[in-house]
């Protein structure tokens, strides 16, 4: 893999609780995918900030016109 190496990222581990469903959900996609599971939460999360960062929600100022919500 030397031209093609995948640039480690540091991880700091943390405990989350999540719903039984959740996380047999995320379980069964992490075996699926050959990632750990914290691998795969923090790409969804990634993923999520990407999609905030995308979807701008507008609202309507005094004056009638639309602005980003603040």
């Amino acid at each position: 893999m030397r031209g093609k190496q995948r640039k480690r990222q540091k991880f700091k581990r943390t405990t989350i609780s999540l719903p039984y469903d959740l996380w047999e959900t995320l379980r069964i996609e992490s075996i699926k995918r050959n990632i750990s599971m914290g691998e795969l939460i923090a790409k969804k999360l990634k993923e999520l900030e990407k999609l905030k960062e995308k979807t701008t929600i507008m609202q309507v100022d005094e004056e009638g016109l639309l602005k980003p919500l603040e």
